[in-house]
Order: C-alpha cells, then sequence, then structure tokens
C-alpha cells in the first residue's frame, strides 16, 4: 500500500469504526512512508486528539500537539494546524498558547468564521 491508501484506510478507521489505534497505525505508515506528507501528520494529531478527549488521556493530547506542530513545520501557512493545535492547547488548560495559536489561524485565514469563534471563546475572561 501507498501513502495516501494508509491515509484513506485511517480515515475509515478513525470516523467510522472509532479504531483510534489502527487509526494511528496506519497514519504512522503513511508517515513512514512519505515523512514530509504534512496531512498525515495533520491527520494523526486528530486522532491523537480525539482519543485524549475520549481518555481523557493527557499524553495522547501531547502525541497531538507534536503532529501538529510538525505538520505546521512542513506547511507554516495552513491555518488548519494551528487552529487544532489551539484546541489540544485548550484541552490541557493552556490558554496563552490555545490564544496565540488560534490568533495565528486567524491571521492565516481571516475569513474562517469557525477560527475567529473559538478565539472570541479563548479570550473570554
Amino acid at each position: 500500500m501507498n501513502a495516501k491508501e494508509y491515509i484513506d484506510r485511517a480515515k475509515i478507521k478513525h470516523f467510522d469504526e472509532k479504531n483510534f489505534d489502527g487509526a494511528i497505525a496506519d497514519l504512522t505508515e503513511a508517515i513512514r512512508l512519505e515523512p514530509d506528507n504534512d496531512f498525515a501528520y495533520y491527520a494523526r494529531g486528530l486522532v491523537y486528539r480525539d482519543k485524549g478527549l475520549v481518555y481523557r488521556d493527557k499524553n495522547e493530547f501531547d502525541a497531538a500537539i507534536a503532529d501538529f506542530t510538525k505538520a505546521i513545520q512542513l506547511v507554516p501557512e495552513e491555518g488548519g494546524n494551528y487552529f487544532n493545535r489551539g484546541l489540544v492547547y485548550a484541552c490541557k488548560n493552556n490558554k496563552d498558547m490555545a490564544v496565540s495559536d488560534l490568533e495565528m489561524a486567524v491571521k492565516l485565514e481571516p475569513q474562517n468564521s469557525k477560527y475567529r469563534e473559538a478565539l472570541g471563546e479563548m479570550k473570554r475572561p
């Protein structure tokens, strides 16, 4: 299988089957095959984030942050990476980092109302 096929299979495992570990394994293989595939890091970050939310496991959030950070390094102009990393920082109660990332997401994609709304929520006292 190639990286795209692993990514496609991971989407099914993640969204349809809620098989977090299977999705992570497939995305890890996609990254092994294509280490500069920013989408694979982004997708794996989403899986780690969701797994962390389900199991309330802070280690999963740390893994999600690492993957979103790698995706940002590969494609720094993609607002979605900052947005999702910001949401994970919010899950970890790190408001300063969450606001910083959400501000960057809005700066990169000012037309995205979801990003603006999330930033407004984070800035509320």
